[in-house]
């Protein structure tokens, strides 16, 4: 099926798999067992994975990596995933399979594989130091293995286009919530205005920002008349709005 590829890591496995495709999932003249494929059981993987993951179909792999082998009697009508029942993330997993046929089950077997997705994520078209903002020439959309990152990635380029740099990216890197973050707008001792508002009053007095911040964190402020330390959320680069 367009998408998903097979494949066996080691030369023990290379040789089951000539055995096996020498064995097609029909019934021999000879009325002798008959062997599952590897291609019948990643076809299984696959649709169990699309049936139960937002991904879509084309962005799936599924990677045999070893199964159980089993002997049937008849072809089966299909093959049946029992565990896991619900939900399958990327990574490497251990599957249940049930080979069915006329509604009945004929055997079980158990098989370890590697679930993969790809999709078209942001990623860096030339190095980018730390505190750097984000600009088009900067980014690109690329189709990408998403499955060993550990922070969200970033779809679109306008998502990234005006954020800061985290830290040092290099080129070709995928962009993920991890090394790129909103600017930051507010920088420790300077002058803002806080902001106490309420539904029939609005009051502003000069304070000073005792933290760094992105626009709607909250950071400590202080307001020189009073003497007193405060918590804002940051509005833009010059206003800070403080629940009394």
């Amino acid at each position: 099926m367009l998408g998903s590829f097979t494949y066996f890591n080691t030369m023990a496995w290379q040789s089951v798999f000539v055995a096996f495709t020498l064995l097609l999932a029909v019934v021999a003249p000879s009325g002798g067992a008959i062997m599952l494929t590897p291609e019948r059981i990643a076809t299984a993987l696959r649709r169990h994975a699309v049936e139960n993951s937002p991904w879509k179909a084309e962005n799936i792999e599924v990677r045999i990596l070893s199964f159980q082998p089993v002997s049937l009697q008849l072809a089966p009508a299909s093959l049946r995933v029992l565990q896991p029942a619900n939900g399958v993330s990327p990574g490497q997993h251990n599957f249940l399979l049930a080979a069915e046929n006329a509604g009945k089950e004929q055997a079980r077997l158990w098989v370890k594989a590697d679930v993969r997705v790809f999709e078209k994520v942001v990623v860096s078209s030339q190095p980018m130091a730390f505190n750097e903002i984000v600009t088009n020439k900067d980014v690109r959309l690329e189709r990408r293995d998403i499955s060993g990152l550990h922070a969200r990635p970033f779809y679109r380029v306008e998502d990234v286009v005006g954020q800061q740099v985290s830290r040092s990216i290099g080129v070709n890197e995928t962009l993920t919530q991890r090394n790129v973050d909103r600017p930051m707008i507010m920088r420790r001792g300077s002058t803002v205005v806080l902001v106490y508002e309420t539904r029939a009053v609005r009051v502003e007095t000069p304070g000073t920002a005792e933290e760094n911040g992105r626009a709607g964190e909250l950071i400590q402020v202080k307001n020189p008349t009073s003497g007193r330390l405060l918590r804002g959320r940051v509005l833009d680069g010059r206003f800070v709005r403080v629940d009394r």
